[in-house]
């Protein structure tokens, strides 16, 4: 966000998008969230999505035991990355 020229201070530290929209949407901050978060709050909560350029991102690794097979979570985790 900084190289972005945006200044900010984080006030909370929290885990749970869920958690995060009810709060912004109760009128306690503001909070940047994946696209898809919203998607599970249909018109239910007064919540503004704005664009941002460039788009913000991150890079997810899993690391594996080379040879191994791979078990039913780690298949189903990796096909099903929301974010």
């Amino acid at each position: 966000m900084q190289g972005a020229g945006l200044r900010c201070e984080p006030s909370i530290e929290a885990d749970n998008f869920d958690f995060i929209v009810n709060l912004v949407s109760l009128g306690l901050g503001v909070s940047l969230v994946p696209h898809r978060v919203l998607a599970l709050h249909p018109k239910t909560r007064p919540v503004v999505r704005v664009s941002t350029e460039p788009r913000f991102s991150r890079e997810l690794a899993v690391v594996a035991r080379r040879g191994g097979t791979r078990s039913d979570d780690l298949s189903g985790f990796l096909q099903n990355v929301l974010f």
